[in-house]
């Protein structure tokens, strides 16, 4: 787990700098024109459906109403890993946004409004952190390991559909949502990695060796039981 933790933050740190020396440029802009001339209007509706869903409104009440009920189930372990996730994206994107100061594709090619610096895509990163660490959880939980990876699997699917509507739509190039889609699972991976480490620095539970109250000792009934008859 360490090592694709790695492995992610070397890619971030490889399509930054490709962003930066202009190396990505060209594909960006072949990518860009591919997108617009496949565009209907069947395909922008669902595009537009997509990228709200993935969106920091949507992703913050899923995040919120995930931690609310896991601590109402007593797992504050899991609502802190949630929170930290979710939390860390909701820093990071805007910060390397203002570091990194990337424009966005041509006005007149936008399909949707933005009004931020477009590296990293902050829907294809919060998206992968909130989804991608609730879909870790439920793999970890649930008993029904079909159910498991099958939450895994949506939550891909999501993650993916979410980036592509980003560039479909003419608010990101495709360098964006790489990177979004890296940072986003280099912070997943970095909050199972703490929590498993919490969990296993927790001292264990004592068992309970108290004898309950009103009741003798095994022991002591069995003279006294004697010693009557």
């Amino acid at each position: 787990m360490v090592l694709f933790a790695v492995l992610l933050l070397a890619a971030f740190a490889t399509l930054t700098g490709s962003v930066l020396s202009g190396a990505a440029a060209g594909a960006d802009t072949a990518i860009h024109e591919w997108f617009l001339e496949i565009r209907d209007e069947n395909l922008t509706t669902g595009a537009v459906a997509v990228t709200h869903a993935g969106g920091s409104a949507v992703m913050w009440v899923l995040a919120l109403t995930a931690c609310g009920w896991l601590l109402w189930r007593g797992r504050r372990a899991d609502a802190a890993l949630v929170a930290g996730v979710g939390a860390a994206a909701a820093v990071l994107v805007p910060v390397s946004k203002g570091l990194i100061g990337r424009a966005r594709p041509p006005l007149e090619h936008r399909l949707v409004a933005v009004d931020s610096a477009a590296f990293p895509s902050g829907h294809s990163t919060g998206a992968v952190a909130v989804t991608g660490v609730l879909a870790v959880l439920c793999y970890l939980r649930l008993r029904h390991r079909l159910a498991a990876r099958c939450t895994v699997t949506l939550a891909a699917v999501f993650v993916g559909l979410v980036g592509l509507s980003r560039v479909y739509l003419g608010v990101h190039w495709a360098t964006d949502v790489l990177a979004g889609w890296s940072l986003g699972a280099l912070l997943v991976l970095c909050g199972v990695l703490v929590h498993r480490r919490a969990d296993r620095s927790a001292p264990p539970d004592e068992p309970d060796l108290a004898v309950p109250t009103g009741s003798v000792p095994r022991a002591e009934v069995a003279p006294a039981a004697r010693t009557a008859s």
